[in-house]
């Protein structure tokens, strides 16, 4: 997705767990679309061992003008 970035709100670390809310940027069709989501993360020995991403997919699809409407 051209213009792709992810605008970070907020980090929450609780010993091998991350979690970090952000604004997911883009352009979709001529579009700009701003998503809200979350990413959870599992770290082990420095690393993500795990990431797990929730955002608003109808959202995303709406803001694009794929939701058929």
């Amino acid at each position: 997705m051209p213009g792709l970035r992810y605008e970070v709100r907020d980090v929450v670390a609780d010993g091998d767990q991350v979690c970090a809310s952000y604004v997911l940027h883009a352009r979709v069709n001529d579009r700009d679309v701003a998503v809200r989501g979350m990413m959870h993360f599992t770290v082990r020995d420095g690393a993500i061992a795990r990431r797990t991403d929730y955002w608003d997919s109808a959202v995303f699809l709406r803001q694009a003008g794929l939701d058929g409407s």
